[in-house]
């Protein structure tokens, strides 16, 4: 498909990244737009479909337009704590076990050179 065909979010590379949500062009690197989210954290996994960039961070949801980066809808997902969180997609559905294998090794690397009690 043409590029001048295409929906402006598919030219976007999108990132998370201290607490914000960044969109790069593709073609050139430069931003396109960036948002600080309300609670910011340096681990911010995002998922990109149907024209919107769902965005966790501080265990709050945020969903965002991926053609400008304004905020749809945020979720402060009360009364399920701010711990290590991850989104599912269509678009990362494969990130998921392999997130999973890396925290396994974590632990595993962690037990390790933590002495028995």
């Amino acid at each position: 498909m043409p590029p001048s065909s295409r929906a402006p979010s598919q030219d976007l590379l999108f990132v998370g990244i201290k607490g914000s949500v960044v969109a790069l062009k593709k073609s050139s690197g430069e931003v396109a737009w960036s948002i600080k989210l309300r609670q910011g954290a340096s681990y911010v996994p995002l998922v990109s479909e149907d024209g919107f960039v769902f965005a966790l961070s501080g265990g709050e949801v945020t969903c965002l337009s991926a053609a400008d980066g304004k905020p749809v809808w945020h979720n402060e997902l009360k009364g399920y704590g701010r711990g290590h969180s991850l989104l599912a997609g269509a678009a990362n559905a494969g990130v998921v076990p392999a997130v999973a294998a890396l925290e396994e090794q974590q632990r595993a690397a962690h037990s390790a050179h933590v002495p028995p009690a």
